[in-house]
Order: structure tokens, then sequence, then C-alpha cells
């Protein structure tokens, strides 16, 4: 019997995260045993990870089939008028934006989305040249929406508690750690600034995060300034 909790521990390791963790799932991830969270919020059950990758099912389900949908859309472009051309444009942003906001296997339809985004903002600067400036402020927009640690936190019902901001952040790759610094630097009243990173990564240095990992963070933080 102990053996067998022994290899059903063992296999639980080995397989307790996604490769691909959609929303819900990831923030357990980021959780899990981490000294940049408060301490009653490390602890992540197998029963919160299962939950939370239900969650993710339905949500990526549901954002397939608003992609079937889009599909039909997308057999009429010829026709269309460059009225629904830029209604169609927009419906493809939030389309973009969602998707970063749901990850997991539905961030593979990014890139396509993304191919058709370009296609259909050629097609309406060559219709009304005198928009191209309005059109690339509003893709640089949706552009910042659609990082995921941005899109995850802005959603309704996002797993992030209030509060829970910066170590979410600290806990992403340094590239998505160096472009919310530069977004930081660039809008005064953006929250984290740097002194909230500085004063939580000593904090959690001094609770036993490793002092090496927390400047490499800062490092990656303060690489566009």
């Amino acid at each position: 019997m102990a053996r067998s909790i022994a290899n059903r521990d063992m296999f639980w390791k080995k397989t307790k995260w996604s490769k691909n963790p959609g929303c819900f799932e990831r923030h357990l991830q980021r959780r899990d045993s981490n000294v940049l969270f408060p301490v009653e919020r490390r602890s992540v059950s197998n029963e919160a990870i299962e939950e939370a990758r239900e969650r993710d099912r339905l949500e990526q389900q549901d954002f397939y089939n608003k992609i079937n949908a889009l599909s039909n859309q997308l057999h009429s472009l010829k026709q269309m008028p460059i009225d629904q051309v830029l209604t169609l444009l927009q419906n493809i942003q939030s389309l973009i934006e969602e998707a970063a906001s749901i990850g997991g296997q539905v961030s593979n339809k990014i890139s396509n989305l993304e191919k058709i985004e370009d296609d259909l903002i050629q097609r309406l600067n060559s219709a009304i040249p005198e928009g191209k400036e309005m059109l690339d402020q509003a893709q640089s927009l949706s552009a910042m929406e659609r990082i995921p640690y941005l899109a995850q936190m802005k959603r309704k019902n996002t797993p992030i508690l209030e509060g829970e901001e910066v170590p979410t952040l600290l806990s992403e790759d340094f590239e998505t750690i160096s472009v919310i610094g530069y977004i930081s630097r660039g809008f005064p009243d953006f929250k984290p600034s740097d002194a909230d990173i500085i004063k939580h990564l000593e904090k959690a240095v001094r609770q036993g995060f490793d002092k090496g990992t927390g400047q490499q963070i800062l490092n990656a933080w303060n690489e566009r300034k």
C-alpha cells in the first residue's frame, strides 16, 4: 500500500501541471509553494487544480465555438462593405485579446487571427488611407491588451486576487516582466511601479526567496530603461 501511494504521488508530481495551462490553472501554478505570494496562498490542492482545468476546458471550448462562427463571416469577406470590414477587425482584435486572457490551447489560434488582422488593416488602409493613423493607434492599444499577464488581470472573473498583481507579474517570464516594466515607466499612474517591484522583491528575499533570482527579475524589469 505504501509503495502504491508513493507511486501515485510520484506520478502526480510528474504530471501536476499541463504543458500549456489555461488561465485558472496557470494562476495556481504561479502560487504553488511560491515565496512571492502570501503564505496562505502558497498551498494548492489537487482538487483545486482539477477544478481549474475544467473551468479552462469549458472556456476554451466556448472560444472554439466563436472561431467557428468567425469562419463563416470570412467566407463573405470579399463582398463586405468597408464599414463591415472595420467592425470585423474590431471583433478580431477582441478575439485575440480574449484568447490571451484564456490561455491554454487557444493561444495557438492567436497567430492565425493576427494574420487576418493584418490583412484587414491593409484592406482598410488601401480604402481609407486617411484613417491609417487611427488604425495604428487602435492596433497598438490592442497589442498591449493581448499581453497574457494584462489580459488575465483584466478579466471580470480573474483568478488573480486584488493585491496579487505584483507577485503574479514577478512569477512570469523575464520578457513579460521587461515589457511591463517598460509600459509602467511610460504611464505615471500605471501599477505596479518601480517602487512596488523593489519593495516586494526585498520582502520576498527576507522571507527566503532566492536573492540571485530576485536580482535577475529586477534586471528584467529595468532592461528597457
